[in-house]
């Protein structure tokens, strides 16, 4: 498992003294970071997230605020097509049934993308049906702590506007089965 780091502030202050192997960015919005996270850590797997659905990068944000959970399919359907090899869809776990009838509407499989849940439990874990919310399978990501969820944050990442996530060993593998 590996562990993936994301900030709305820049990244390279944010991370600074920390292992970074993965960093979500955002390609656009008020908090785009993406082109700072790609000097900052040029080895770093990086994720490009698209919240307002421009069809950017190859990570969609589909919360409160961003782009809406019915778009979710769409906007996969449309990342694929573009090239990118299983998008990645951000949401909070307890939309789960909801991302997946958009995918299965826009005719976009479960193997198609990658899923990354928000749900802040303190403990790193990839949400499966142990959480709850109608989960089938496991998530390929799962962030579990945040600064914005009191008590969540482990020790290490105090003091920063950080969030962390688990991901599978095989999240960033250009062709993960």
């Amino acid at each position: 498992m590996g562990i993936m780091l994301d900030t709305v502030n820049d990244p390279a202050e944010t991370f600074h003294g920390l292992t970074v192997e993965a960093v979500a960015a955002y390609g656009n919005g008020h908090f785009a970071n993406h082109d700072k996270a790609k000097t900052e850590f040029p080895h770093a797997h990086i994720l490009k997230i698209d919240v307002n659905g421009q069809g950017i990068g190859n990570a969609g944000d589909f919360e409160a605020g961003d782009m809406a959970l019915a778009h979710a399919g769409p906007w996969a359907k449309g990342r694929i097509h573009a090239g990118i090899h299983r998008p990645v869809i951000y949401f909070s776990v307890s939309n789960w049934r909801t991302i997946m009838q958009s995918l299965q509407a826009a005719g976009v499989s479960r193997n198609d993308v990658r899923i990354w849940t928000a749900h802040y439990t303190g403990k790193a874990h990839r949400c499966s049906s142990a959480c709850g919310f109608g989960v089938v399978g496991s998530a390929d990501a799962t962030q579990w702590a945040s600064p914005s969820v009191h008590g969540t944050l482990p020790h290490k990442y105090a003091g920063r506007n950080v969030d962390v996530s688990l991901t599978a060993d095989n999240f960033f593998t250009p062709h993960h089965l």
